[in-house]
């Protein structure tokens, strides 16, 4: 059994160089394995660290709290605390914060929020005297919290200093007891709980661990979570008032993203692993003459067939096994790197990594899987099929296209699938690999009649390149393996750098999506576009949800913006078919305003002349201020039967403002019964009003006296709780109301919207629902709007999901006359440097919130996922391209002891050592260029089937916008303009030193 062995190491040490490349093959792709391994946890682990670190300070703990009275001994502190820190210990986090607050407790005649800490200063900082000493009876010194000026005396409690909480788990705990100035906090919960004077006072007890981004590792998450549930349990036994909270839903969020991270590191891991694979199965074919030699010889000697096959696989074996086992210890020493510079354990990363269980079994199936593809290549026999014939690479080439058309036939992986175990996620996986296998065989099968067709195309007077193709053509062996090796490296070097720009171009389209121009400023609920428009040159926007009623009310997002500014939008070609310019034109036209009645600026007081003739009703006005926001004066419930004026004050805000309507709903009685109505579940009866309304002209009185308000009533509708009675008047206008819980009446101005419905850019799935006009009804609460679909789109900057874009004062206008205050322009995106943000943040008249374009592409780049998924990327582009040099420097070194018999007789045809070199080096440029310009089709190749098949951005999200190929040709031409310059560098070299002098080449018997 041994002397296969034997044999196996006599024929690799005979001739080392023939297995050096399947050797580092088999290396690189144990390597490549265990580096992606370990890279993979460090990645996942700084996800998860990132997560903890990005949570409010008051969430970032882990929190045990009891609610009681205390009273009884197993609820007295020292009983509970103990509990507490034995279900807890196991939990692995910092030890826990022990506070306590009583429920708001007068003590002599000031009612107080007392509280304790063990030690204060995890709470409160002080702004005033001194930290208190631990609370005794009759003594208890505490810090007052708040801003009041002065600090009531309070029996029993000595005020030691003045303070404020912090921002933290163990401020929070009192957060919601600071805003009254009542609360105290004393120093020691054991004591302060035994205080006679609260002894039977309602009590929270709280304990609060901080977690620290490192508490918890990514490969602890799953346990961290069972010990948190068991920790809960064990408590929850014992008492029904505990409970235990922790960031539970962050950190599994937080373990998905990472998890999906990880995979996508493994994708290059293992895609490089398998490349190399089916390089040592290419390179094993080069063996194959040598192979056969070998078998003749041992079967002249006797030997028998298995003893052959088992010579073979033992050869194998020599070369599979040791190369395994060397790049996987360069994978540990990688792990080892990475783990020091990413404050990574090392010894946890490596043990839960590249000297896992997993690694345990993933080594020996390398190990098997090089030894096996080694032997294939160098043993198995063509099959002749049809005249033609087929190879083990052809075979794996058709499996390859085989699974890559499955892939693509079960659809796009996005972030839910490749977080999840299930088999297509692993088979988009290892697509890369697939089509680079597939690639390969392909442009070897096509390699020799290019070469021929070449050499018959090469002018006659380029001898020396004809010759070089010739030679070339008449060794498919060995120029077969150079090129698909040169192609295949170049290849996943040309992919890796083009999915990295690619996915740097995605980080930098997703901040342009989420911020359209350089920022975006949002207030809740007030207007603020046309105050920066003004200001600043803004865009105002109205972003309001509504929902299609004729679509089983599905969501859809209203976004209203000047139609002219859309061309100042950032915007790719792939968001709709029409230009910006076309978008606009589709959806634009004249502006158009709200009308109404306008109030003068120093107006004070409204009053209408009204008469009510039927059922009571309540008046109201609807008054859009300056500033665009909309503000409703209640104008009384008029008495019926008689002409009255109904008067209202007028607040500062709708001075200056319009009138866009007056209301008429129920009474305020009549509104609570029928409410309450509504809520009985036995069945009632509508409850109506119903009569004749008489409006007069409004007037307005101010410094100046009375004034007379200009209004054409003419010109005004009621909604469909009324109708006209009488010739109109422009001064009066008399309508008869019917009044029910769903129908209410609403008089108003005619607006330019009213009977035309407003044009829309439309989402395509909304595009496809409308009616064969492209109408579409939605509703925006209690406002409804008909929209015409003017236009489609697939996506549309900031907003995700259905949506309609319309021109802002169309679809203003149309919400705001249905339903005043229903679309405001709480939006505001806006042009400029990053100087402008903080006077952004200060320039509005409310709170504002500001969004940065260029922070937010910042804070992308800077997630640990896809900086990890970047490093990655551009180092397997970096160690491709070396491995295709290295592959080519082996190339010449076996061609020029190989090819020494072709050179021998072409010098002694008259070729001297300059002659030889420049036909060495053609040849080798000839091989360097056609692996250049088959690995770059198939490096675009693999980046389209990526791109388009793994829909995840750099940051394991689903990318919105769509990942688009971004290939970054100016670094890959750098890129391989330095390649092929290294690589004529290296044929410089080595045939520099192999041919000089009279005699370069003995002849071949000499040797």
């Amino acid at each position: 059994m041994f002397l296969p062995v034997a044999l196996g190491f006599r024929r690799v040490a005979a001739r080392p160089a023939a297995f050096v490349l399947a050797g580092t093959g088999i290396a690189l792709a144990a390597c490549a394995l265990a580096a992606a391994s370990a890279a993979s946890l460090v990645v996942q682990d700084r996800a998860v660290a990132r997560a903890i670190a990005n949570l409010p300070a008051a969430d970032r703990a882990i929190r045990v709290t009891w609610i009681g009275v205390g009273s009884a001994p197993a609820d007295r502190w020292v009983a509970l605390d103990r509990q507490v820190r034995t279900a807890t210990e196991r939990l692995g986090t910092e030890q826990s914060v022990a506070v306590m607050l009583y429920r708001e407790t007068r003590l002599g005649k000031t009612l107080v929020r007392l509280g304790a800490v063990d030690g204060v200063a995890h709470a409160a900082e002080l702004r005033s005297g001194r930290a208190p000493r631990p609370c005794r009876p009759g003594h208890c010194e505490v810090v007052a919290i708040g801003s009041g000026r002065s600090v009531p005396a309070v029996p029993g409690l000595i005020a030691s200093g003045r303070g404020s909480l912090l921002a933290g788990p163990a401020g929070d705990f009192f957060a919601g007891a600071e805003s009254e100035g009542r609360l105290r906090l004393a120093e020691g919960v054991d004591a302060t709980s035994r205080l006679p004077d609260v002894s039977f006072a309602f009590r929270t007890y709280g304990w609060v661990a901080p977690l620290r981004p490192g508490d918890v590792r990514s490969w602890e998450l799953g346990d961290f979570e069972d010990r948190l549930v068991r920790a809960r349990t064990v408590l929850q036994a014992r008492s029904s008032r505990f409970d235990l909270t922790a960031p539970s839903v962050a950190l599994e969020e937080a373990r998905a993203k990472s998890r999906i991270a990880g995979r996508r590191l493994l994708l290059v891991g293992g895609e490089g692993a398998a490349m190399l694979l089916a390089f040592v199965l290419l390179a094993g074919s080069r063996l194959r003459t040598g192979a056969r030699a070998t078998a003749r010889r041992l079967r002249w000697f006797g030997a028998r067939g298995w003893q052959i096959r088992a010579t073979a696989l033992a050869e194998a074996a020599v070369v599979a096994v040791p190369a395994t086992v060397l790049g996987w210890l360069l994978g540990v020493v990688a792990a080892v790197v990475l783990a020091e510079s990413t404050d990574t354990p090392t010894g946890a990363l490596v043990a839960r990594s590249v000297a896992s269980a997993h690694a345990a079994v993933l080594l020996p199936a390398v190990a098997a899987g090089g030894l096996l593809v080694l032997y294939l290549g160098a043993r198995v026999q063509t099959i002749p099929i049809g005249g033609r014939t087929i190879s083990v690479a052809d075979v794996a080439g058709v499996g390859a296209l085989a699974a890559v058309l499955v892939a693509y036939a079960a659809g796009a992986g996005d972030a839910r699938s490749l977080a999840s175990s299930s088999g297509t996620g692993v088979v988009l996986l290892l697509l890369p690999a697939l089509i680079a296998l597939v690639a390969a065989v392909a442009l070897a099968r096509l390699l020799m009649p290019g070469l021929r067709l070449a050499e018959r195309l090469a002018p006659h007077r380029l001898l020396s390149l004809r010759l070089a193709l010739l030679s070339l053509a008449r060794a498919p062996g060995t120029t077969t393996m150079a090129v698909v090796f040169v192609a295949v490296s170049v290849g996943l070097a040309v992919f890796t750098a083009a999915y990295r720009s690619t996915l740097l171009r995605n980080e930098a389209d997703q901040a342009a999506f989420e911020s359209p121009l350089d920022f975006v400023v949002r207030a809740r609920g007030a207007p603020v576009g046309d105050e920066y428009a003004a200001r600043f040159g803004a865009v105002p926007i109205v972003r309001r949800a509504g929902e299609a009623p004729s679509l089983e009310r599905r969501g859809v997002t209203l976004l209203g913006i000047p139609a002219g500014s859309l061309p100042r939008l950032r915007w790719r070609d792939d968001f709709a078919a029409l230009s910006r310019r076309e978008l606009a034109s589709r959806i634009g036209g004249p502006p158009v305003t709200l009308r109404g009645v306008a109030l003068p600026a120093e107006a004070r007081r409204l009053e209408l002349p009204v008469t009510v003739r039927g059922d009571p009703v309540r008046l109201s006005a609807n008054i859009r201020t300056k500033q665009g926001g909309y503000l409703v004066v209640d104008l009384g419930e008029p008495p019926t039967g008689r002409p009255t004026l109904a008067r209202a004050w007028l607040p500062a805000a709708a001075r200056g403002g319009l009138i866009v309507g007056f209301p008429v709903e129920f009474t305020s009685v009549e509104a609570f019964t029928a409410a309450h109505r509504a809520t009985s579940t036995a069945p009632t009866l509508d409850v109506f009003r119903a009569g004749i309304l008489t409006l007069g002209t409004p007037r307005v009185r101010g410094p100046n006296g009375l004034r007379r308000l200009a209004v054409d009533y003419r010109n005004w509708v009621g909604s469909q709780g009324g109708g006209r009675t009488g010739s109109p008047a422009a001064g009066e206008l008399s309508v008869r109301y019917l009044l029910t819980q769903q129908q209410l009446l609403r008089l108003r101005p005619r607006q330019p919207t009213d009977g035309s419905p407003v044009p829309v850019i439309a989402s395509s799935s909304l595009a496809r629902a409308a009616d064969d006009d492209g109408l579409l009804p939605l509703y925006v609460g209690t406002a409804s709007v008909n929209v015409r679909i003017a236009a489609t789109a697939r996506f549309f900057p900031s907003v995700s999901g259905d949506f309609v874009v319309g021109d802002r004062s169309r679809l203003e206008t149309g919400l705001n006359a249905a339903v005043p205050g229903s679309a405001l322009a709480n939006e505001a995106w806006v042009s400029g440097g990053p100087d402008v943000a903080g006077r952004l943040a200060r320039a509005g008249s409310v709170p504002v919130r500001v969004t940065s374009r260029r922070a937010r592409e910042a804070e992308l780049r800077d997630d640990p996922l896809a900086r990890g998924a970047l490093l990655v990327l551009a180092s397997a582009a970096a160690a491709a391209l070396a491995l295709s040099l290295v592959g080519l420097a082996l190339t010449i070194s076996v061609d020029l002891r190989d090819e020494a018999g072709e050179l021998f007789d072409l010098e002694t045809q008259g070729l001297g050592p300059a002659e030889l070199r420049r036909h060495l080096r053609l040849r080798a440029l000839a091989v360097a260029l056609t692996g250049v310009a088959g690995g770059l089709a198939t490096g675009i190749a693999l980046t389209l089937a990526v791109v388009k098949a793994l829909a995840v951005s750099a940051n394991s999200t689903d990318p919105m916008p769509p990942l688009v190929l971004e290939p970054g040709w100016a670094v890959l031409i750098l890129a391989l303009g330095l390649f092929v310059g290294l690589a004529l560098v290296v044929v410089a070299l080595q045939t520099r030193a192999a041919l000089r002098g009279e005699a370069a080449v003995g002849s071949p018997e000499a040797t």
